[in-house]
């Protein structure tokens, strides 16, 4: 499993910002540019996504990663 740097502060500024204490129901702060992929935990590179969306996107990343893994 990949391991990235993630602040509760920022994403308690993210979501202050919006008028909210936490994610909405169904719904999960995620990074625009994924951290493994050079992405900043900064709140302008944060979003509200659905979670199914975000479950998705991240299986097909870490697959991506995976891949690229093996083949070196």
């Amino acid at each position: 499993m990949i391991k990235a740097k993630r602040s509760s502060t920022v994403r308690r500024k993210f979501l202050a910002k919006r008028g909210l204490k936490r994610s909405p129901k169904g719904k999960e702060v995620a990074h625009k540019k994924a951290l493994v992929l050079g992405g900043k935990d900064d709140p302008r590179n944060l979003i509200l996504k659905k979670k199914s969306t975000h479950n998705k996107e991240t299986k097909r990343l870490l697959k991506k990663i995976t891949k690229r893994r093996t083949k070196k």
